[in-house]
């Protein structure tokens, strides 16, 4: 607080009566907010105890280090589509990062004044994120989120537990939970494009500030203040081991999701990552392995069910992940806008809703075998890319995406429920956080950026490949061809532009339509694959 005090008074007033002193628009809008937020803080902290303790310390570095990484990376500018996703996925991260110290964590401190501080900081955070242009500052802000969406989330499986399943039966908890977490997540993705699409993009973090505030409200109303059961000490909290795992993560993050766009080997921060976060991870590894107390067990790691369940948990969110090919298609041959793309997979919901109940009743009668319920969810799948295959085409209508649509959500919802199942069958409670922490990062994290990366790539391949078969067959000597050159010709010269102009404009007519047909054959092909694969693991 002195040195606030000497800084603004006696410094800045000194330089000012010398000459005038310029304030950048960062100051205005994010370091002087800061200051202001901190300042607050400090005081509640004073107030609470008369004292700042050991947890609030940390609160105050965490802060700190989020200060020092804004003031690094502050000379950059622009986002762009891989920003975002890298943005996206790393909430995520984030979030599997801090569920092994949670229990310590709420263990030691009262759960009104947690929820409190980890709201606080995560309107801080959106707001940073609402305000920045900044990349690397968005994402770091990100993955700091869905740290502190980790404690929310903790803490509502906790009590929600208690609601959905009173006898603690996972069958009947994650019939409930499950479909409340993807439905808000498509529930969230749809009011994102209507602000992008009216807006920008970034009024989603402004909403997301306002649902903050009332959490608050409603925290201070209802909720009161709860002894801690026992202090946590610092080696319990693993912060080496959460910083090693945290930065191998974002690092193959980065290659994966970044690749493409840096032309992979020829960037020379590519090349970095791809030989430092192996070694992190390595490390990370190597030291839980060596430790009686680690931060996250690898005991689930030796379970061939928990395996098993991680592997095909992220096959199916590779498959669902595809549902990026269908925006592809929806934007560039149907010409559907982005608010009309994103309320498509509203028809997701009712899926996930169905597929709930099945697996709830499913497993809560126990007539038939689980085979034949993966079975089911495969074949859903199948029929979900069956119908892309034969159904899109130029001349589609946007409502015979309804039920595909559908079916892959009943598909998505019996398999992801079924699979959580399966992976904890055999597993120890006590690893419970630890499966929790592989199963975020393999299925929420890995295998999505993974899968939007594949499909990236090979969705361009594929397109260049069959742009250049049919650009060697379309000429002026095929009919249609001709045809269509004419056409466009005509309406070009009807509309008053001079002859080169109008042999320009109908060329690119042309070029459009072997593009869009491309994209067409591509998506094609690509549905054909996974058809076929859906169907050998059905099988």
């Amino acid at each position: 607080m002195g040195s606030n005090i000497l800084n603004v008074l006696i410094i800045l007033g000194v330089t000012a009566v010398i000459t005038n002193v310029a304030i950048q628009t960062s100051t205005f809008r994010y370091e002087i907010p800061f200051m202001m937020v901190v300042t607050i803080i400090l005081l509640v902290f004073g107030i609470t105890g008369g004292e700042v303790t050991f947890v609030e310390g940390i609160i105050f570095w965490v802060l700190f280090l989020l200060y020092l990484g804004y003031l690094f990376v502050m000379a950059k500018k622009g986002t762009n589509e891989e920003d975002i996703t890298m943005g996206y996925y790393a909430a995520p991260a984030g979030m599997a990062i801090a569920y092994p110290i949670i229990p310590k964590v709420l263990a030691a401190v009262s759960v009104k004044f947690l929820l409190l501080i980890d709201l606080l900081l995560q309107f801080f955070l959106s707001w940073i994120c609402a305000r920045s242009q900044n990349a690397d500052i968005l994402i770091a802000c990100s993955f700091a989120i869905g740290f502190l969406k980790g404690f929310l989330m903790l803490w509502f499986i906790r009590y929600a537990q208690k609601i959905f399943s009173a006898k603690n039966i996972r069958s009947e908890f994650y019939s409930y939970f499950y479909p409340l977490v993807y439905g808000g997540g498509q529930a969230s993705m749809l009011v994102t494009a209507q602000l992008a699409y009216h807006y920008n993009w970034k009024y989603m973090y402004y909403f997301m500030m306002l649902l903050i505030l009332v959490s608050v409200l409603f925290v201070i109303i209802c909720f009161r203040h709860n002894r801690p059961i026992k202090a946590v000490a610092w080696s319990d909290l693993h912060i080496r081991e959460m910083f090693v795992i945290s930065a191998g993560l974002l690092m193959l993050m980065y290659v994966i999701n970044y690749g493409k766009v840096l032309d992979w080997m020829a960037s020379g921060k590519i090349c970095i990552y791809i030989v430092i976060a192996p070694m992190l991870i390595a490390l990370f590894i190597w030291y839980q392995s060596r430790l009686e107390n680690p931060y996250v067990s690898l005991a689930p790691l030796f379970q061939p069910k928990a395996i098993v369940g991680y592997f095909y948990m992220m096959l199916v969110m590779f498959f669902s992940t595809s549902t990026t090919l269908l925006t592809n298609y929806l934007t560039v041959i149907l010409k559907v806008d982005t608010t009309h793309t994103y309320s498509l997979y509203i028809y997701l919901l009712p899926g996930y809703v169905l597929g709930a109940f099945i697996c709830f009743w499913w497993f809560r009668w126990q007539r038939w075998r689980f085979r034949f319920l993966i079975a089911g969810g495969m074949s859903c799948f199948v029929l979900f890319f069956g119908s892309l295959y034969f159904g899109i085409s130029p001349d589609s209508r946007y409502e015979m995406l309804y039920f595909p649509i559908f079916l892959r959500g009943l598909g998505m919802m019996i398999l992801i429920i079924a699979f959580a199942l399966f992976a904890v069958e055999d597993l120890n409670p006590k690893y419970l956080l630890s499966n929790a922490f592989f199963l975020i990062i393999f299925r929420s994290v890995l295998s999505p950026i993974m899968a939007t990366s594949f499909y990236s790539n090979i969705l361009y391949r594929l397109e260049q490949k069959y742009m250049y078969s049919l650009s060697e067959t379309v000429t002026l000597a095929d009919p249609l061809a001709a045809s269509r050159y004419n056409q466009a010709l005509g309406n070009a010269l009807t509309q008053g532009h001079p002859y080169d102009e109008a042999a320009q404009m109908a060329t690119n007519t042309l070029y459009n339509t072997l593009q869009q047909q491309s994209l067409l054959l591509a998506l094609k092909e690509i549905s054909q694959w996974y058809s076929r694969t859906m169907l050998c693991i059905r099988t």
